[in-house]
């Protein structure tokens, strides 16, 4: 073997390792944060409308979604990213988690609790998120153009056009999102890969900044408001000083 040849040998060596002290240490900040998270969740329960804060504050979020979906978000009452290697589950599977949304009963949207699972998958160099439908339950206002029912209730072989309107809005709904799998392109929910990795990457983490962001921005905007009081007319004044004026010239 060759000088260069055994060097890059070990530097081939090398990055295995780096490799697997950057698992052992991902998976070692799993576990530790699991715990906190789960303290975090019983206490934000405890807060009015603290997750419906949370998305209206995030821009990212709101992008993922119909616009008209912005009024079931109040009824959601809790949002947690749960890892299974944080409970001894397979190491070579540490990267797959589950998103749970919790509905609570007062709201447009039934009372229910969804998790979904997702996990990753290493392709040509690219870490792939892959998932199975689950099943969630629409808000009455929305199942005219839930997906599911509509493949139940199409007339005949083929869409109608109005079948085929309704069922591209449907898609676009965030109840959606809990059937995309990532095994078909465009004939899912769009972006789920992008919307499952901002909850689990930016969302989740962060919830309590974005909370508190928007808390201070409502402060701010009090604030603001009240010193902004009625200003006083000094026309008012312009009288009695001409007055004054007028007498002093006698």
């Amino acid at each position: 073997m060759t000088e260069l040849a055994e060097a890059l040998t070990k530097l081939a060596d090398n990055e295995q390792a780096m490799g697997d002290a950057e698992k052992e240490v991902e998976i070692f900040r799993i576990k530790r944060l699991q715990g906190i998270y789960k303290n975090r969740s019983s206490i934000t329960k405890t807060i009015p409308q603290f997750w419906y804060i949370v998305l209206a504050q995030n821009d990212d979020f709101c992008e993922y979604i119909r616009p008209e979906d912005l009024k079931y978000i109040e009824s959601i009452t809790d949002i947690y990213v749960d890892y299974p290697i944080a409970e001894n589950g397979d190491a070579e599977k540490y990267r797959d988690f589950s998103i749970t949304f919790s509905f609570g009963p007062d709201g447009n949207v039934p009372e229910q609790t969804v998790t979904k699972h997702f996990n990753v998958k290493d392709e040509e160099g690219e870490a792939k998120l892959y998932s199975e439908p689950v099943d969630v339950e629409w808000p009455e206002e929305l199942k005219d153009i839930c997906p599911a029912t509509i493949r139940e209730n199409k007339s005949g072989d083929n869409y109608t056009t109005e079948e085929k309107k309704r069922y591209r809005q449907g898609m676009k709904s965030l109840f959606a999102w809990f059937e995309w799998t990532g095994k078909k392109p465009n004939k899912e929910f769009r972006s789920g890969e992008d919307l499952a990795r901002m909850i689990v990457d930016d969302l989740f983490p962060n919830a309590v900044h974005y909370y508190s962001e928007a808390m201070n921005n409502d402060q701010e905007s009090e604030a603001e408001d009240s010193s902004e009081g009625e200003e006083l007319d000094l026309s008012e004044d312009e009288p009695d000083k001409k007055k004054q004026k007028v007498d002093e010239t006698q």
